[in-house]
């Protein structure tokens, strides 16, 4: 962003509400920080401490200039809420960002606040929860309510910013931010690696293929690990070489953990974060992913591993930045490893078209970047701060 000068002007004071920080948003908001000290804008974030369940994911930080205040957390009728007090730091906010979630019991406090004309609150998020078939159907229900109740919206991606706009909330008061994480380390890490480097990875884990694959992200239903495992056996009849790779942690890692220990051809690595990932994309020439897609596309472009998925209908936003043939695939028979299996093997079989789909995914990680979504989210607040 261009700095301007606003000696003379009041510095305004903006608070982001988040429960946790997850390890891939801690350079965002660094950048936003710096984004908006530059618009006169003081940022203030504040976050909590992980659940049992997050903390086992082992990927949330504490940012040192942030302030943790703790979410109480209440179970109801099966469902968990949060109780995240904020009163005193929202006291003096000219703009309270959250995300959009109905447990979030503090969100209702704050849009009482918008309604009454005496706080500017906006909400950040995907419009909707996109695994519907796990949704609360009174959350979601109650998230419609009040979703265009606020002053502001910060949409993940168009597919969000489309969602929120069929909720009947005003375009022009939305911000599409193009949800990325920061690239720019992984990048440079990944060309300084030699072929020596590589060799070492390789002997560390046993390989003996060149057609290497992976798979990374959390580990649990929505990403389909047992279909993945048996489109995976049905790849190996057909290209005899091929082995995979898992990284990543969660309530289904078993799956993984009991495949690695059945075929030596699979390897389960745990959870790897930022650079710790990035030899094992280089080894690898497709990134497997049938289930639930997220932020891992950001990465498939960046290292140009191409995605391949499949089109359900619980992929989150950032699906909305795959385009098929183009810098991945997403095949159409969502329950069928067969094809998926053999979309797989074609692309193995042909290293023209799988050249293709990595020089997409080049141009892609130019396009979808942490830079891009921090300029993005600061010139929404300034937009959002004027009106």
């Amino acid at each position: 962003m261009t700095a301007i000068s606003h000696s003379h002007e009041p510095r305004k004071k903006v608070v982001i509400i988040c429960r946790v920080i997850r390890q891939y948003r801690q350079e965002f908001f660094e950048r936003l920080k710096a984004n908006l000290a530059l618009e006169n804008i003081d940022l203030e974030l504040i976050d909590g401490f992980p659940d049992s369940k997050v903390a086992a994911t082992m990927d949330t930080v504490t940012i040192p200039w942030s302030k943790q205040i703790a979410a109480r957390e209440l179970s109801i009728a099966k469902r968990k809420l949060y109780w995240q007090p904020c009163f005193r730091e929202i006291l003096n906010a000219d703009l309270v960002v959250v995300i959009q979630s109905s447990n979030l019991l503090f969100n209702y406090f704050l849009v009482m606040l918008q309604t009454l004309g005496l706080k500017k609150v906006a909400f950040w998020g995907h419009g909707k929860n996109f695994q519907g078939h796990q949704a609360s159907g009174v959350g979601e229900y109650i998230k419609k309510l009040y979703s265009t109740k606020v002053h502001w919206w910060f949409a993940f991606t168009r597919l969000s910013a489309d969602v929120v706009k069929q909720l009947g909330y005003p375009s022009e008061r939305i911000t599409v931010v193009q949800n990325s994480i920061n690239t720019n380390q992984i990048i440079e890490f990944y060309n300084s690696l030699s072929d020596s480097d590589l060799d070492r990875v390789r002997q560390d884990l046993g390989l003996t293929g060149n057609n290497v694959c992976i798979y990374t992200g959390g580990m649990y239903p929505e990403k389909r690990l047992p279909f993945l495992i048996e489109a995976c056996q049905l790849i190996r009849q057909e290209i005899p070489d091929f082995e995979m790779l898992f990284i990543g942690s969660g309530k289904d890692k078993e799956t993984a953990i009991q495949a690695a220990q059945k075929y030596s051809w699979i390897h389960y690595l745990g959870p790897k974060f930022n650079q710790d990932k990035v030899p094992y994309f280089k080894l690898s020439k497709l990134l497997l992913m049938p289930g639930l897609v997220g932020l891992a596309i950001v990465d498939s472009f960046a290292m140009a591993v191409p995605l391949i998925t499949t089109a359900v209908d619980f992929h989150s936003p950032e699906i909305d930045y795959l385009e098929d043939g183009v810098n991945g695939c997403s095949v159409q028979e969502t329950d069928n490893p067969k094809a998926y299996a053999q979309k797989v093997i074609s692309l193995l079989k042909h290293p023209t078209e799988l050249e293709a789909l990595r020089e997409g995914c080049r141009h892609s990680a130019q396009t979808y970047t942490i830079e891009t979504m921090a300029h993005n989210f600061s010139s929404g607040i300034v937009s959002a701060l004027k009106h």
